[in-house]
């Protein structure tokens, strides 16, 4: 079975969707039949690698890949094909060229009953008039226009509970450069009323706008309606508004509420705030002692208790040693601490391997 990938190239144009079709050379097998452009993965490519690299090929064009669309299996009379097809648009500036193909075109979804299609296309020319073309918004576009798909391919590991396929490959730098000037824009505010989001990405853009927003009240609002829809340790922590650290004591509040959420990336922020916030000046004998006690078998809070622990441990030695040198941490979270504190440049050479002796 031969593995295929092609592109649903969308633009839009005079306010309709519009989707790429290409024709086949006349002397390659059923040759003059319309198709989707795209072709082989080849050995160590990700799908999506393989569609990037076909249509540089075919079109002469930058390809940015979104969601897959649909997946058909075929069998022809002289090989078998699992067809994937994926969203993709081209970036600005990109225009399609028919290198390899007969001819170009682009047409809306009721011209399809036009055009003659090899026969893997025909179940997704069906979905196609059956449901219409998928719409990507201007948001999406651009993030999809940022897509990095080495580091899309380095990322995905590191996010085990995010569903890979929502994952752009946006790097973290021009993520939070596009958050900056589009916060300034009217399209900022619409942003944050739409819940769920699609994409990763999108989540990420919705952290970083929250971050820049100057009212606390609002903030707190923002915050309750997008911290349901985090399901990943990196979003979560890279969360860090600006305006909590004028508000401390309405702070506290909303971190006592926030702990007692039944949601683990409620509950985490609401840990990391209480380490980002409450170390220095207004730290509180009661927050390590309300955390060691707190029963979890969840990674990702064991996780980040252990690094509130750590990070506790730099910069307020004697009053975490105790919690270190006593059973009062749970073994599991002692040892992330442990291990995380012995990482840190904060924490003495001296002090380290006092760590490894208790």
């Amino acid at each position: 079975m031969v593995e295929v990938v092609a592109a649903l190239l969308l633009r839009t144009q005079n306010k309709r969707t519009e989707l790429l079709i290409c024709r086949r050379p006349a002397n390659k097998a059923r040759g003059l039949l319309w198709e989707f452009p795209g072709g082989k993965i080849e050995a160590g490519e990700t799908p999506r690698q393989a569609l990037a690299r076909e249509c540089r090929e075919e079109l002469g064009a930058r390809v940015c890949v979104g969601l897959p669309y649909a997946t058909v299996l075929h069998e022809y009379p002289d090989l078998t094909v699992r067809l994937s097809l994926y969203q993709a648009i081209f970036p600005a500036g990109e225009q399609p060229q028919a290198l390899e193909h007969s001819d170009l075109r682009w047409i809306a979804p009721e011209e399809l009953p036009q055009y003659d299609f090899c026969p893997a296309d025909q179940i997704i020319l069906e979905k196609i008039q059956r449901e219409g073309l998928p719409q990507i918004n201007a948001v999406q576009e651009q993030l999809l226009s940022m897509q990095d798909l080495p580091y899309r391919k380095f990322q995905i590991p590191l996010i085990p509970t995010v569903n890979p396929e929502t994952v752009i490959g946006v790097r973290t730098p021009a993520l939070r450069a596009f958050a900056k000037s589009f916060a300034q824009t009217g399209q900022a505010t619409a942003f944050l009323q739409i819940l769920p989001h699609t994409y990763f990405e999108e989540n990420n853009l919705h952290a970083f706008l929250i971050e820049r927003l100057g009212d606390y009240a609002q903030t707190i609002a923002a915050l309750d309606a997008f911290l349901l829809h985090v399901d990943n340790w990196a979003t979560c922590d890279s969360l860090s508004p600006k305006c909590f650290a004028k508000h401390h004591p309405e702070l506290r509040r909303e971190i006592d509420r926030w702990l007692r959420s039944p949601h683990v990336y409620v509950v985490r922020f609401a840990i990391k705030t209480l380490m980002n916030e409450f170390l220095g000046a207004d730290f509180l004998p009661t927050d390590p002692e309300r955390l060691a006690a707190y029963q979890t078998d969840e990674y990702y809070l064991q996780m980040m208790i252990a690094w509130y622990f750590a990070t506790a441990l730099a910069k307020r030695y004697d009053d975490m040693l105790p919690y270190f040198r006593t059973g009062v941490l749970a073994p599991a979270v002692r040892k992330m601490a442990v291990r995380k504190a012995k990482d840190s440049f904060r924490i003495t050479k001296e002090q380290k391997e006092l760590l490894g002796q208790i």
